[in-house]
């Protein structure tokens, strides 16, 4: 492989370092328009019963964009299903407490 001048690879282009991807990312989050793509993955991983899988994928989602109520309670749906019932309660629990005007969704999505 070709080195540079300093004794580095070359990059690729359009490819950050990791360093420089992860720094990019905490500026641009928390945003209200991240997260539906990872919150859309793990409820298709839950529908194939990966839930370990899922509960990572939501946790992402809810690291990108805390603003939305949906991901906590997706989440809280997961780990329902993991038979973590406590964790799951408390979550629901602490995101009506959040969002009390938006309890429909809440209590619409711990019933499917």
């Amino acid at each position: 492989m070709k080195q540079t001048r300093n004794n580095t690879k070359p990059r690729r282009p359009g490819k950050l370092p990791k360093d420089h991807q992860k720094i990019r990312e905490d500026i641009l989050r928390p945003h209200p328009r991240l997260g539906y793509d990872r919150d859309q993955l793990a409820l298709y991983l839950m529908s194939l019963g990966a839930h370990k899988i899922a509960e990572s994928q939501f946790r992402r989602a809810i690291w990108l964009n805390p603003f939305e109520p949906a991901f906590k309670v997706h989440l809280a749906e997961c780990l329902y299903h993991m038979s973590r019932y406590t964790e799951a309660r408390e979550l629901v629990v602490k995101t009506m407490e959040e969002n009390p005007d938006n309890t429909e969704l809440i209590v619409t999505s711990c019933l499917e």
